[in-house]
């Protein structure tokens, strides 16, 4: 039988018991194993309580970081009050200013198609199957992270062990006409990152699992950094402008900002029923979305299938309710602040916003990245489909000319 452990650092926590791997001599892997003596074969839904640091110094760290937040969200709503006061001028040179950080780095950008695609110009043209493509450069991206760990605090010391990016989604945002894609990336896809020692010296590039990328960084910006890269080298080297990253834990927090979200589980995991409808508030939220099965080896595919489900459901939610409280974005980023990494500042927040209102924003079209899930040596590992993914990436990126 084939059997997937769970993800590679932290061990998530879960809505029910399961069995831990065991190495060859039977033993339980993994730091857990000690902790829970007799039961050291399962993992309960016990809600990971943050280390208390008797000197006060996580307490600093996070009330700096709120004081950071605070200010942003001061910008965001001193834009609010200019466009509600009329103030067009500011607001279209900080429209100005969010569109060249979104857009800009598409004008001298280099598509690395692959060896056996004809191209010109550093792939802004492509000619693939008799047609010719021109490379849409009005399109924005912005990497969606959600990180396995407690908390999203910096740590310089060992590069390496600063977490997975256990989510990763792209979402790419045609600025001419609205069109939006949300690509789930699998966590397992095998592809080249950038690997560091300990003390954070470039080794050079190893064939990794993608989310891996993510601890070779400070466990903040760096980090983030390093997982942008790792997404872009497998997009071809497509401009990624954005990024925003969040500790999973907080997913509960947020999802009730919305007033909770209704999905239907399209499988039978733990207290969820297959076909089920159920309104997720709190902690149930956080297991719908990180649960999973490590006795499946498709357990990261299932998941990501609850992941998209989960997202729509919360963005139609967010849309239902912001228009019954047009404060219902700032609440949600007033509650994420505490919890997120991220470069998109308030300019591409008025570009964003602006660019949404005109073009009717509405539905989003959701895929994944097309390939073979297949038992490594230690680990799950997932192939990259090259034909069929870089098609859906000449649908997304590139549109067809005479």
């Amino acid at each position: 039988m084939n059997r997937q452990i769970d993800d590679n650092s932290e061990q998530n926590t879960m809505d029910f018991a399961l069995p831990f791997d065991k190495d060859k001599d039977g033993e339980a892997k993994g730091n857990h194993a000690s902790a829970f003596g007799d039961m050291e074969d399962y993992v309960f839904l016990t809600p990971a309580k943050k280390r208390k640091n008797s000197h006060g110094r996580h307490s600093r760290k996070k009330n700096k970081r709120l004081r950071g937040w605070r200010k942003a969200l001061v910008i965001i709503l001193t834009v609010l009050v200019v466009l509600m006061a009329g103030g067009v001028t500011s607001f279209v040179v900080l429209t100005n200013i969010g569109r060249g950080q979104m857009l800009d780095d598409n004008v001298n950008a280099t598509i690395n198609v692959p060896d056996n695609i004809d191209s010109d110009q550093n792939g802004k043209y492509i000619y693939y199957k008799g047609q010719k493509y021109q490379f849409n450069e009005n399109i924005t991206s912005i990497l969606f992270m959600g990180i396995d760990k407690e908390s999203l605090e910096e740590n310089n010391a060992e590069y390496g062990t600063n977490g997975d990016a256990d989510v990763l989604v792209l979402m790419t945002f045609d600025t001419l006409n609205g069109k939006t894609n949300l690509i789930s990336v699998s966590r397992d896809i095998m592809t080249d990152i950038d690997v560091y020692s300990l003390e954070g010296n470039y080794v050079g590039t190893e064939n990794k699992q993608i989310c891996l990328a993510y601890a070779y960084g400070n466990g903040r910006e760096t980090s983030c950094e390093k997982q942008v890269s790792a997404v872009k080298r497998l997009f071809y080297n497509v401009p990624i402008s954005s990024y925003f990253a969040i500790d999973l834990s907080s997913i509960g927090t947020l999802n009730d900002v919305v007033g909770g979200v209704t999905v239907t589980s399209p499988e039978t995991i733990g207290e969820f029923k297959e076909g089920e409808e159920v309104t997720l508030y709190g902690d149930m939220a956080q297991s719908f979305v990180r649960s999973r099965d490590i006795e499946r080896l498709d357990s990261n595919n299932s998941r990501m299938e609850r992941q998209r489900m989960y997202i729509k459901g919360f963005f139609n939610k967010l849309v239902s309710q912001t228009k019954k409280n047009i404060m219902t974005p700032i609440d949600l980023y007033n509650a994420a602040s505490p919890y997120m990494v991220t470069n998109i500042d308030a300019s591409k927040v008025t570009y964003m916003a602006g660019n949404i209102l005109q073009k009717n924003f509405s539905d989003l079209n959701m895929q994944n990245v097309p390939g073979q899930l297949k038992q490594g040596e230690t680990y799950a590992e997932y192939y990259v489909d090259e034909e069929k993914f870089f098609e859906m990436f000449l649908n997304i990126y590139y549109n067809p000319v005479d």
